[in-house]
C-alpha cells in the first residue's frame, strides 16, 4: 500500500478516474435533463428523437471516456466495476478505495457544475419527473 501511495502513476490514474467520471456525468446527465433545444428546421423535438439523443450521449460519452483513460487507469468509470475488480482480487484495497472516492467526487463535482449552469434556465427541474413529483 505504501509503495502505491508514493507512485506518480497511481495518482495519475486516480485523477484520470475523477476527470473521466466528471465529464461522463456532465455530458450524459446534461443531455437527459429534459431541456428541449429543438432545431426548428429539422423538427427534432419529438419524444422519440429526444430518447435517441440521450441514448447516443450516454453511449458515446462512456465510449470516449473509456478510450481516453483506459491506458491510464483501466477505465473503471463506475464504483461497481471497481468493486467487482476488488472482489476478484485484480486490484488492491487501497487502489479500489481511492478509485471509488475519485469517481464519487467526480460525479458530485459534475452535478454541482450542471446545477450552476442550468440554474437560470426556465422550468429547471434538474431531472425531476412526474413520478418523483408526487412524493
Amino acid at each position: 500500500m505504501a509503495s502505491e501511495f508514493k507512485k506518480k502513476m497511481f495518482w495519475r490514474a486516480v485523477v484520470a478516474e475523477f476527470l473521466a467520471m466528471s465529464l461522463f456525468i456532465f455530458i450524459s446527465i446534461g443531455s437527459a435533463l429534459g431541456f428541449s433545444f429543438p432545431v426548428v428546421g429539422n423538427k427534432t423535438s419529438t419524444r422519440s428523437q429526444d430518447n435517441v439523443k440521450v441514448s447516443l450521449a450516454f453511449g458515446l460519452s462512456i465510449a470516449t471516456m473509456a478510450q481516453s483513460v483506459g491506458h491510464i487507469s483501466g477505465a473503471h468509470l463506475n464504483p461497481a466495476v471497481t468493486l467487482g475488480l476488488l472482489l476478484s482480487c485484480q486490484i488492491s484495497i487501497f487502489k479500489a478505495l481511492m478509485y471509488i472516492l475519485a469517481q464519487c467526487l467526480g460525479a458530485v463535482v459534475a452535478t454541482a457544475i450542471l446545477s450552476g449552469v442550468t440554474s437560470s434556465l426556465p422550468n429547471n427541474l434538474l431531472g425531476l419527473n412526474a413520478v418523483s413529483r408526487n412524493f
